[in-house]
């Protein structure tokens, strides 16, 4: 019998296995929570410009230890850096995978929206398929609201 299956609450890392060549490194994979790190950095940054740990705790609702943590491991993974005021900034691929997941979560949450769902429940659950959904599905439904949003504009 084997080692059993940690849940992702019981991994002391923000990232799975090795994937794709960045830049003559290995790039890690990230797990969900990483990712969604990166999105919550992207989206106040957006907003507020700089962004510290405290708001990126404040914005989660996790502890400024929890954040710390990630930061350290999102650091090492080299996916955000932070200056001497402790300002956080993305790095290039940071902000290639934080705009990815922040593409998925807004084409899902308007295709959420477009049948009906609502406004809190598209919200929730975007946050949930953007982690789970393929390419090849991600741009069908993007498509497909395309193809719709296209049909409704008056020509």
């Amino acid at each position: 019998m084997g080692a059993p299956i940690k849940q992702p609450w019981e991994r002391k890392t923000l990232f799975g296995g090795r994937s794709r060549r960045e830049g003559g490194t290995r790039a890690l994979k990230l797990f969900r929570s990483g990712e969604n790190y990166l999105k919550t950095i992207l989206i106040l940054q957006k907003q507020k410009g700089a962004v510290r740990s405290l708001d990126v705790a404040d914005h989660l609702h996790v502890s400024r230890a929890s954040v710390c943590r990630a930061v350290k491991l999102l650091q090492e993974g080299g996916f955000l850096t932070m200056d001497r005021e402790k300002r956080l900034h993305l790095t290039r691929l940071g902000k290639s995978i934080a705009g990815a997941v922040y593409e998925k979560h807004s084409v899902l949450f308007e295709a959420l929206l477009a049948i009906g769902v609502t406004p809190e429940t598209a919200d929730r659950d975007a946050c949930e398929l953007e982690h789970a959904i393929s390419q090849e599905t991600f741009d069908c439904v993007k498509a497909l609201l395309s193809r719709r949003d296209g049909a409704q504009d008056p020509a």
